[in-house]
């Protein structure tokens, strides 16, 4: 059985304990000093602290530093076009601007895509904690609603009169959602263990997800294993039993063409998907970087099989169907191919290599890749091309505050099949910071870190130091190199998810999720963010302004 991450990890944390004196590990004394040198110098490497930290907050309010403010984008219950409403549970929120004529990208105007990660039904259908105890069966009207809040919402956003302004604009505002058409491609798609099928009924789970060099936006299936109901699954007569396979997918859609149908990249395996984080490798191959948001799964990159096209990028379009899933081998460095025709391990267990990509964390233990320590988001330094992972916790193997890894591939390249790695930061009380899940690097190489305590966790026991759920800065170059800075503190109960700046890097955009997730009644929420009073408390995306000042 492979070696768990945890068991590495914590093996190298002994290791530089005794070799450096350190409580946690932030720079690698256990690699090759050459592994360090790929950072770019100049103004871009220069990481430096420009804002004043602020403490932990307990408090029903989205906390920033001083300088700073916030304007609400959407929110929970806002219309998106004249008969759309923004889903609920925004998590993956990104900004792409309009091209003006003169090829150069219009950093005031453009589509703003948030995905939606799942329904609070409490809030969105009037199902209640009571209704649950006593067995009460959700009517066809509420699995309608909450089926309507889930998927994607895209929109207009423009940059006018000192804030950024929603735009009713018909010709890009839509919503994909759990009743949308989604077409099914790649290696699984028509297979037997599909039903035969090329379409499935909408997308939910929609956690994080990425953006790819031809201008499309990728979502992430995650946890599909939430929605054991007849009215999403298709039900398997042969094998008595509700067929999940169509979700827990990774699903492409291009957010400037309104007649598109989004699909689901079934080459890209199914597991809890978060996000997918793009490079290309030095002989001009696309690698996809991927983590399994479970407790001892696995990490994953694809290979295409085709050459990304740089001059024609709509030729792209569907370079993602054809190609080679890898997992990580932490313990040998390596990544293994879950392909049936090159590994008798696979051959032996699966009946096709459909089967393997439906089925990815049970094929990755048959080769022997390394189960990790809930793999959240995946993103690349664009300093030095250096891949950083959000491992968030593990907590029945006693890691409980996570830590953010760096790999390197072989040769700088992300084609490679050989890789090193350090333990970047390790959360933790004397860290500042614990459970680690979304990232984002700004152009400095700053490495923005939103936190995911459990709301049910949150200010409680080994959690309660750090308060309500925070996002922190931490540089990756200069005297502050792996500290924790906090930058903003959210309201009760929820998780600050999906960040990304504008393209003048002037605003932050931000999504807070899930605000009084714990409530057990609409009459007495734990929160009543963003509009107090009376009010329910309501998911939004927000802009928040002061940088660059």
């Amino acid at each position: 059985m492979a070696d768990k991450l945890e068991d590495i990890i914590n093996s190298r944390l002994s290791r530089r304990s005794m070799l450096k004196g350190a409580a946690f590990l932030t720079i690698g004394a256990i690699l090759p000093l050459r592994f360090f040198d790929l950072e770019i110098p100049g103004e871009r490497s220069k990481s430096g602290v420009f804002f004043e930290p602020i403490s932990p907050s307990a408090s029903d309010s989205l906390v920033l530093p001083e300088g700073y403010s916030y304007d609400i984008i959407r929110k929970w219950g806002d219309k998106i076009n004249d008969k759309e409403y923004f889903g609920y549970n925004n998590d993956f929120v990104t900004f792409l601007p309009f091209t003006l004529a003169n090829g150069s990208k219009d950093p005031n105007d453009g589509i703003m895509f948030v995905n939606h990660e799942y329904p609070n039904p409490l809030f969105v259908s009037g199902y209640s904690f009571e209704d649950h105890k006593a067995g009460k069966k959700k009517t066809e009207e509420q699995i309608f609603k909450e089926k309507k809040c889930v998927g994607f919402s895209i929109f207009r956003i423009s940059y006018k009169n000192g804030k950024w302004e929603f735009v009713n604009d018909d010709r890009y505002n839509r919503r994909i959602d759990a009743t949308s058409s989604i077409i099914l491609s790649g290696a699984a798609a028509g297979s037997k263990e599909m039903l035969f099928a090329y379409e499935a009924a909408g997308t939910l789970g929609n956690c994080s997800g990425g953006l790819t060099p031809w201008g499309t936006v990728l979502s992430g299936e995650e946890n599909f294993q939430d929605y054991p109901d007849e009215n999403v699954y298709r039900w398997n007569d042969s094998e008595n039993k509700l067929i999940t396979e169509h979700y827990g997918w990774v699903v492409e859609v291009d957010p400037f063409d309104k007649n598109s149908v989004p699909k689901k990249r079934t080459s890209l395996g199914r597991f809890r998907h978060e996000n997918v984080a793009i490079a290309i490798s030095k002989d001009g191959y696309v690698a996809a970087y991927m983590g399994d948001d479970k407790e001892d799964e696995c990490v994953y990159k694809f290979i295409s099989s085709r050459k990304f096209n740089s001059v024609d990028l709509k030729s792209n379009a569907d370079i993602l169907d054809e190609g080679t899933l890898y997992a990580a081998d932490f313990g040998n460095n390596k990544w293994l191919a879950l392909d049936i025709n090159q590994n008798s391990g696979l051959k032996s267990a699966f009946a096709s290599q459909a089967d393997v990509l439906i089925n990815c964390d049970s094929a990755c233990r048959a080769i022997g890749a390394t189960p990790c320590n809930r793999c959240e988001d995946i993103e690349i330094n664009p300093a030095d091309g250096s891949v950083f992972m959000a491992f968030t916790n593990n907590k029945p193997k006693k890691d409980y505050h996570g830590s953010i890894v760096r790999l390197i591939e072989r040769d700088n390249d992300p084609g490679s099949l050989e890789f090193s790695w350090e333990v970047f930061a390790a959360g933790g009380v004397d860290a500042g910071f614990s459970c680690p899940d979304n990232l984002y690097f700004d152009s400095k190489s700053n490495l923005w870190v939103l936190s995911d305590i459990s709301s049910g966790a949150i200010g409680k026991n080994t959690y309660a130091p750090f308060k309500n759920n925070s996002l922190f800065m931490i540089p990756t170059a200069g005297e502050n190199k792996g500290k924790a800075f906090r930058f903003a503190s959210g309201p009760v109960d929820t998780e600050m998810c999906g960040t990304c700046f504008s393209p003048d890097e002037k605003t932050m955009f931000l999504s807070i999720q899930h605000p009084g997730e714990t409530s057990e009644s609409l009459t007495n929420p734990t929160s009543r963010w963003p509009n107090y009073g009376d009010d329910m408390p309501r998911p939004a995306v927000v802009a928040i302004s002061g940088f660059g000042k």
